[in-house]
Formats: structure tokens, C-alpha cells, sequence
């Protein structure tokens, strides 16, 4: 399904100005996570290369797509905010976990160099999927102003590397894209994973809290 929602996005390229594609498709790439950045940008340096646009050329392109991805990933954030509330409200007493608790973890980060320097980070690398640090960072209620400057800071140096990437077209580039888009799977997938084994072991944990000792209560 969201093979076929990526090549009827890919589609629009001839359709529509340059610019316009890479709005909307960074967008929709943000908002749908399965599907890979690394294509959509890629295919967007390519076209500036077919169109013979200079390097130059490529800034305005790599701030639209940031634009794109940087609204996307807002509604991710406040999805997952007020998902992951309502999650921890009706299951928190089942689970043993308050909304309140997780929240106490995004606490922590309160806005120094340090925290920046991460969440820029998380953003800017290529193998690191961009939809699950937005989903981290609604569910672990990570302060907006902070979410929102590493998100735009560092899918703009994301973008950069894919679209030269595409504009370029080496075979040194493109193996290192489809290395990054391989790993980006493979975290996105872990990252699916430890989500679901870390209810699993919550659900153990209560199981076992809430079983009750057999006492044998039988006369000899």
C-alpha cells in the first residue's frame, strides 16, 4: 500500500513546478513515515539537475522541502501528544504508567547546548528516522521551542545531503543513500519493536504483580 502511495506521489513530479512537489511530497513523507525521504529528495536533485539549476539553485529547494517535512513533523508531535495521553489515561492504571511519569522523562531536557546538540543531531543524521524522534518527542512532551528549532536546524542539513545527492548522481553518493535508507528501515523497524516489547513487558509486569499465591487450606 504505501509503495503504491509513494510512486503515485513520485507521479506528480512531471505535473507540478519543482517546488511545489517538494512541499507537498516532504510533507506527506513526514506525516506517512513508511515512506522514504531518501526517494523523494533524491528525485527532487535529480530534476534540479535535469533542469541544469546550480548549486545555488538547490538552497531554495532545500528550505521548501525543510518547510514541508518541519510542518509534517509538528503534527506528528502533537498527535503523539495528546495520543499518548489519551493512551495513558484509559490503560495507565492497567500499565502501572502515568502520563505524568513519561512526561517526567522529557523533563529532563530543558533547553541547554547539550540537548540541542541531540535532538539536532537525531534530526540531521540520515539512517535515523525522522518520524519516530517526532513521535518521541509528542510522547515524552519535549518543550515545543526545543522540538522546534532541532526539527528545522536539522532536517534542513538532512535535506542538503539527499538532494545533493540526487543532484550529483555519483555512484559513491548513491551507495551511501541507499546504505542510509537500509539502516533508516532497519532502526524504524527496532524502533517498532522496542515500542511494542516495552507494553509487552509492562502487561508481564502487572500479570505478575496481580497474580495471587496458591495456599492450600486442606486438613490433614
Amino acid at each position: 500500500m504505501f509503495s503504491a502511495l509513494e510512486n503515485f506521489l513520485l507521479s506528480f513530479i512531471h505535473a507540478i513546478p519543482l517546488e511545489l512537489f517538494t512541499f507537498i511530497a516532504s510533507f506527506i513523507e513526514e506525516v506517512v513515515a513508511p515512506i522514504p525521504s531518501a526517494g523523494v529528495l533524491i528525485l527532487t536533485g535529480s530534476f534540479a539537475a535535469v533542469q541544469e539549476r546550480s548549486l545555488a539553485g538547490l538552497i531554495p529547494l532545500v528550505f521548501i522541502a525543510a518547510l514541508g517535512k518541519s510542518l509534517g513533523a509538528i503534527i506528528v508531535y502533537f498527535f503523539s501528544d495528546k495520543l499518548s495521553h489519551l493512551v495513558f489515561r484509559r490503560f495507565g492504571t492497567w500499565l502501572r504508567v502515568s502520563s505524568e511519569e513519561v512526561a517526567e522523562i522529557g523533563k529532563r531536557m530543558t533547553g541547554t547546548p547539550r540537548d540541542y546538540l541531540i535532538l539536532t543531531a537525531c534530526r540531521a543524521l540520515p539512517i535515523v528516522p525522522s518520524s519516530a524522534v517526532s513521535v518521541g518527542c509528542g510522547v515524552l512532551k519535549v518543550p515545543f521551542r526545543l522540538f522546534l528549532i532541532t526539527t528545522i536546524i536539522g532536517t534542513v542539513l538532512r535535506d542538503s545531503f539527499f538532494i545533493y545527492a540526487g543532484y550529483q548522481g555519483t555512484d559513491l553518493l548513491s551507495r551511501l543513500t541507499a546504505q542510509s535508507v537500509n539502516v533508516e528501515s532497519v532502526i524504524q523497524t527496532a524502533f517498532i519493536g522496542f515500542v511494542l516489547a516495552f507494553f509487552a513487558y509492562l502487561y508481564l509486569r502487572r500479570r505478575r504483580g496481580t497474580a495471587a499465591p496458591t495456599v492450600s487450606t486442606s486438613d490433614e
